[in-house]
């Protein structure tokens, strides 16, 4: 297929031919400026970030600042984008850029023949399911080979895609059709993916037909999910002397090529019919028959990766278990053991078998077979707690991939680096790493995994206080799911877009957002999914006013058998119920729930910062709560020693010296103001809305409170933009108008007040001051 040629203002972009023309003239640019310039330009649909621009450029991450700087300077001066204007390309603050000028494709002719990436040094393994996403995902490591750019950089259409459709089989053969359908679909795939097609990974393909409900699936449907441009159909039919396979090549809708063979098992004929295709398509078969040189019949362990693909685990074990003796002692099925023994979190067996893998002769393990029982392995030794163990088993792996080209396997590689790093709290590590597992996954086109990652890039990007960026995340990853079907992927990232609309002061929209995923919670098969879920949407009744469904929803999540699972659930739910026992008036309920919820959250077992946010907000809380039940001096001190542990986190500091304040104020008004402000500070810098507004209204109310209206005004008004979502924010302007004697403004504010209220009362003096006077 032909590289675009772009079209922007007057310039003309031809990617084949890597020139630039500015009406009609040619344009000198430097390899690495052009680079930036297609990249940005292909992926103009989102903002691109700074070390994913480095990775696509200079194909490694130790570039610097300056150097990328540099080279934007030279970008923007190329297409006269100097200076404020930023019409072409829009600097996305603490994140990167994005390419914003109107652009269009050019038309080009259809090709006779698809034309496909060019075929790798060495063949593409045939991709497994990425089991590591489900178990100990955040201890996966590996590293970009050298030359892994340059491999991407002549692929980066994701039009040249390949997908290979559940094959068809006629008439249907009992329980043996449903390997054959998704058996067969990957055996194709991967004799396409050997001679060097880029070929949606085959767990992508099952996992759209299982969340259909069915296994075939037509190319619009599939094409929507993966963004493939090429697919092929295939049909197996038992005849008279034996088997048929007919396969179809299709593009834009149309039978581009078509093959037909016959063996005597459906296996062979479809192996020689996509091998004669690969030659139709002027590409050479892959030699061998056979995976790692089994000398079993390789249906045996077709069937059982068609089980692995289905999630069906229980039939993969079936056949492992009753497989040929000889397949038994192979590397082949030894790795799907211990491959299903990871999947279904039996992990001293998962640890045993990739054990005994690894101490087979080294002739016996190519390098890929090699890191994958290593990565696999790093997962039960992280969950024992051995964590150098499991990162010396990833420093092995590493090693192993630099040569290898399973962009994949790297793709979930770079996915568990990050996520490791990520819960460590090593939040520049999981940023390359997220950045490399994205170029990994593109080159794969593995969009399920690609949506998978997103998820992960927003929890990052809520890590360092940008919320704004990471619910824009979420949000694209829910539709990537939805568009796969996939819904349990789909209501947790519509869980975690409505926790970051929280944190942006959206309440309402959250309320929509958790909307939009009830209609698929009856699909969902996982207890523990559904139990998160609920807890989100908890919070958003919370934040709503719906406080007697909040209280409900939690008190059956603390009863739910699923909760025990999620470490540090229960005191999350106690610190939820604690927070709507204040806002309801019941100070001695919410001393209670915080109490206990903090005992539980001081526990060293809790020190990651994936819980800072809890715990911040239960001590907030907490501290509360004791001074509504006139326990000042216990409100005090555990304000100091709040104050004390904050050191090095601004949404602890923040918290920590809104709850000093607030125990200081009116007593010591100076030493509260103080607190005050170092609190705001450490608010700004944390940079999450939610944050700074509690800040932002408890200051300016206390100033209020005291008299000191031109003090409170320029708070009052930095939350002004807040107020159409959030009822403290709209309560504080109408409190400002009350101080201002402005009965018009203070009337138009409490009404909004009032539509987000809920079941909180609205505050007596208020009220009354808005009544007309006679």
């Amino acid at each position: 297929m032909n590289r675009p040629v772009y079209r922007f203002a007057t310039f003309r972009l031809d990617v084949a031919k890597r020139e630039l023309h500015a009406d009609g003239v040619l344009r000198t640019l430097s390899p690495k400026v052009f680079d930036g310039l297609v990249w940005l330009i292909e992926h103009r649909d989102r903002a691109v970030g700074r070390d994913e621009l480095i990775a696509a450029v200079w194909g490694r991450a130790d570039v610097t600042d300056a150097q990328l700087g540099q080279l934007m300077r030279k970008l923007r001066r190329t297409i006269g984008d100097a200076g404020d204007d930023q019409a072409f390309v829009r600097t996305v603050p603490r994140f990167g850029y994005r390419w914003v000028a109107p652009t269009e494709i050019e038309a080009v002719p259809p090709a006779d023949a698809p034309a496909v990436a060019a075929p790798a040094t060495e063949p593409h393994p045939r991709p497994r399911r990425g089991r590591w996403f489900a178990v100990a995902a955040a201890l996966l490591l590996a590293v970009l080979a050298a030359g892994f750019w340059q491999l991407h950089r002549g692929t980066a259409d994701a039009r040249d895609i390949v997908a290979v459709l559940p094959v068809a089989v006629t008439p249907e053969v009992g329980r043996d059709s449903a390997w054959l359908r998704l058996g067969l679909m990957d055996q194709i795939a991967g004799e396409l993916r050997a001679a060097g097609l880029r070929v949606v990974p085959s767990d992508n393909i099952a996992a759209t037909a299982r969340n259909d409900g069915k296994t075939l699936l037509d190319e619009a449907r599939v094409g929507t999910a993966t963004g493939a441009g090429h697919f092929v159909a295939a049909t197996v039919q038992r005849v008279a002397g034996g088997w048929v396979c007919r396969i179809e090549w299709r593009e834009n809708g149309r039978v581009r090529r078509e093959i037909e063979t016959s063996a005597d098992d459906p296996a062979a004929a479809a192996r020689k019919a996509s091998r004669q295709l690969l030659l139709a398509l002027g590409r050479t078969p892959a030699g061998g028959g056979t995976e790692h040189g089994d000398a079993a019949p390789p249906q045996w362990l077709e069937r059982i990766d068609a089980a692995l693909l289905d999630t069906d685990y229980a039939g993969a074990r079936e056949l492992l278990e009753a497989a040929p003796a000889n397949l038994r002692e192979s590397v082949a099925w030894q790795l799907r053991l211990a491959d299903t023994d990871l999947a279904t979190q039996r992990m001293a067996a998962a640890k045993q078998g990739y054990l005994d893998l690894l101490a087979r002769p080294a002739a016996e393990l190519d390098a890929t077979t090699h890191a994958r029982a290593l990565l696999g392995l790093a997962g039960p030794l992280a969950q024992e707690g051995d964590l150098a163990a499991a990162q010396a088993r990833l420093a092995e792996a590493i090693a192993l991939l630099e040569g290898a080209n399973a962009p994949q396997l790297l793709g979930e590689a770079f996915y568990g680096r990050g996520m490791f790093g990520l819960v460590q709290g090593r939040l520049d590590e999981a940023d390359a790493d997220f950045a490399r597992a994205r170029i990994a996954f593109e080159l794969a086109g593995a969009s399920l995994q690609l949506a998978r990652l997103q998820g992960q890039q927003a929890n990052l990007l809520s890590a360092r206080g940008r919320t704004a960026e990471a619910f824009a995340q979420w949000s694209a990853a829910a539709d990537r799911f939805e568009r796969f079907g996939d819904a349990e992927m789909f209501v947790d990232a519509l869980g975690n877009a409505a926790t970051e609309q929280l944190a942006l002061l959206q309440a309402p929209a959250a309320q929509a957002t958790i909307a939009r995923a009830e209609p698929w919670l009856a699909r969902l098969d996982q207890p523990l999914s559904e139990a998160l879920f609920r807890f989100t949407a908890a919070r958003v009744q919370a934040r709503n006013g719906h406080l007697q469904a909040a209280r409900g929803m939690f008190e059956a999540l603390l009863a739910d058998p699923a909760t025990p699972q999620v470490t540090g659930m229960e005191a999350t739910l106690r610190t939820e119920l604690a927070e709507v026992a204040l806002a309801a008036g019941d100070s001695a309920t919410a001393v209670r729930e915080a109490t206990a919820a903090m005992t539980r959250l001081r526990d060293p077992e809790l020190a990651s910062p994936v819980y800072a946010r809890i715990r911040n907000d239960g001590e907030l809380v907490q501290i509360r709560a004791l001074r509504a039940v006139g326990d000042a001096a216990g409100a005090a001190a555990e304000a100091r020693r709040f104050r004390e542990q904050s050191a090095g986190d601004d949404g602890a500091a923040a918290h920590a010296g809104l709850a000093e304040a607030e125990t200081l104020w009116p007593g010591d008004r100076a030493a509260g103001r103080g607190a005050y402000e170092a609190a705001l500070a450490a608010a700004r810098r944390d940079g999450v809305p939610a944050t700074q507004a509690a800040v932002i209204v408890s200051y300016a109310e206390a100033l209020l409170a005291a008299g000191e209206i031109a003090a409170a005004m320029p708070l009052a008004g930095q939350v002004g933009p807040w107020a159409d979502g959030d009822y403290a924010c709209a309560l504080l302007q109408a409190r400002l108008y009350a101080a201002l004697g402005q009965p018009e403004a203070l009337a138009q504010a409490l009404g909004r007040a009032r539509a987000l209220a809920g079941e909180r009362p609205l505050p007596a003096d208020l009220t009354a001051a808005a009544r007309p006077r006679r």
